[in-house]
C-alpha cells in the first residue's frame, strides 16, 4: 500500500494513490511485453512530460528498423518474415494496399487458388455525374471500411487462409477482429466457371467470381460451438453428403461458421469540401479481411507476435496530440525493436 501524502486532503491522497497505482501497472506491463531495453527508454522518453529528446544512440537503433524499396531483404535476418508479421499503419489507403499484398503472397505459398468478390453497390437516391462507370469505380476506390459501414470493396480468400471479421456477425464468437481460417465457399448456382475453380483450388492462379458467392466458410479460432449442422453443400445437395468434398467437411466440424454477404448503407460524399451533399449508397459484401492487415487503432491491447511491419504515415490534417499517439501506439505493439519493420521512417517521428 502506498503511503497518504502529507498534508493532502482525503480527495487528493485518493487521487495520487490511483495515479501510482496506475505507474505501476504501467511499469509492470512494460517489463512483461517488453524485452528490448532501448526500446523501453524510448517509450519512458515519450511519456515524459513536456518531452525529451532520444539520445544518438536511441534513434539510431530506431533508424536501423527502416526497409526501403533498393534494399534487398536479407535472407540470414532473425526478423520474421514480412508475411507473417502484422502490417500497420494509421491510414486506411495504407492497409488496404498491404491487405491485397498479403493475399496474394499467402495464396502463393499455400500453392492455393486466390478468389475475389466485387461488393456490389447501388445508389439509392439520384445521382447526378457525367460518367456512371466513373461513380461505381469512386466507390470501390474507397480505403476505409470505416466510411463503407465495415464492408471492403474486395474481398480476396483462398483455402486456409487467415482471416478476421470486420464487424460483429454473432456474439460472443463471430467478434469484430476475431481471427479464423478459410475452409470452403459455396459459390452462386450460376456461376459455374467458380465451381470449376474450386475443383482445382490447390492450383496457383486467381479467379474472379462473376456473382457474389453464397457463403465463405471460416473456423474461428479456439472455438468449439457446433454452428452448422452436418449437411452436404449446393454441390452434392442430390447425392448427398461427400467426405472428401471441403464444403460438405467443413459442416461437421466445431467453430465452422458461415460468413454470408451483409447489405448495409452507407453515404457517399462525391464533393468533400460540401457535407451536405452525399448519396445514399447500400453495399453488399462479405465483412472479412486478412488477419494480419491491422489498422492501428485495432492493434490497441495487442501484441505484435512474432513481428510488425509499422507503415510511417499521417494523415494530412493531424494534431500534434494525435501524432503523438499514433507513434506511441506504434512503438508499444512489437515486443523489440528487432522484430519491428518500418517503412516510411523519418525525422518527423524523431520530432514527435
Amino acid at each position: 500500500m502506498l503511503a497518504p501524502l502529507e498534508g493532502a486532503s482525503a480527495e487528493h491522497k485518493v487521487g495520487a494513490k490511483i495515479f501510482r497505482n496506475a505507474e505501476l501497472i504501467l511499469q509492470f506491463r512494460t517489463a512483461m511485453r517488453f524485452n528490448d531495453e532501448t526500446l523501453i527508454q524510448i517509450l519512458e522518453a515519450m511519456r515524459t512530460a513536456g518531452g525529451r529528446k532520444l539520445s544518438r544512440d536511441q534513434w539510431q537503433a530506431l533508424v536501423n528498423t527502416e526497409r526501403r524499396a533498393e534494399q534487398p531483404v536479407d535472407a540470414s535476418s532473425e526478423r520474421p518474415a514480412d508475411s507473417n508479421c502484422y502490417h500497420v499503419c494509421y491510414c486506411w489507403s495504407v492497409i488496404t494496399m498491404a491487405a491485397f499484398m498479403l493475399a496474394r503472397v499467402s495464396a502463393t505459398k499455400s500453392v492455393a487458388t486466390l478468389f475475389y468478390a466485387q461488393a456490389v453497390d447501388q445508389p439509392l437516391t439520384l445521382i447526378q455525374c457525367s460518367s456512371q462507370e466513373e461513380f461505381y469505380e469512386d466507390l470501390l476506390k474507397i480505403p476505409s471500411i470505416s466510411s463503407t459501414k465495415r464492408l471492403p470493396a474486395v474481398v480476396l480468400w483462398h483455402h486456409g487462409m487467415r482471416m478476421k471479421f470486420c464487424t460483429t456477425l454473432q456474439q460472443p464468437f463471430a467478434g469484430q477482429d476475431v481471427e479464423c481460417i478459410v475452409v470452403g465457399f459455396e459459390p452462386d448456382d450460376m456461376d459455374h466457371d467458380a465451381k470449376a475453380a474450386i475443383d482445382a483450388q490447390h492450383c496457383q492462379g486467381e479467379h474472379v467470381c462473376a456473382f457474389m458467392p453464397k457463403a465463405i466458410y471460416v473456423k474461428i479460432d479456439d472455438c468449439d460451438y457446433h454452428f452448422l449442422p452436418p449437411a452436404p453443400c449446393s454441390v452434392h445437395r442430390l447425392t448427398g453428403h461427400d467426405t472428401s468434398c471441403l464444403n460438405c467437411t467443413s459442416a461437421v466440424r466445431p467453430g465452422i461458421f458461415a460468413v454470408r454477404p451483409l447489405t448495409r448503407t452507407f453515404k457517399y460524399y462525391n464533393d468533400s469540401e460540401n457535407k451536405t451533399k452525399y448519396v445514399n449508397v447500400q453495399r453488399k459484401q462479405f465483412p472479412l479481411m486478412p488477419a494480419l492487415a491491422m489498422p492501428l487503432y485495432s492493434m490497441q491491447g495487442t501484441t505484435a507476435d512474432p513481428g510488425m511491419l509499422a507503415y510511417w504515415f499521417f494523415p494530412q490534417r493531424c494534431s500534434p496530440t494525435v501524432k503523438w499517439l499514433i507513434v506511441y501506439v506504434m512503438l508499444s505493439r512489437p515486443r523489440s525493436l528487432a522484430t519491428l519493420t518500418s517503412v516510411g521512417l523519418t525525422d518527423k517521428v524523431r520530432a514527435i
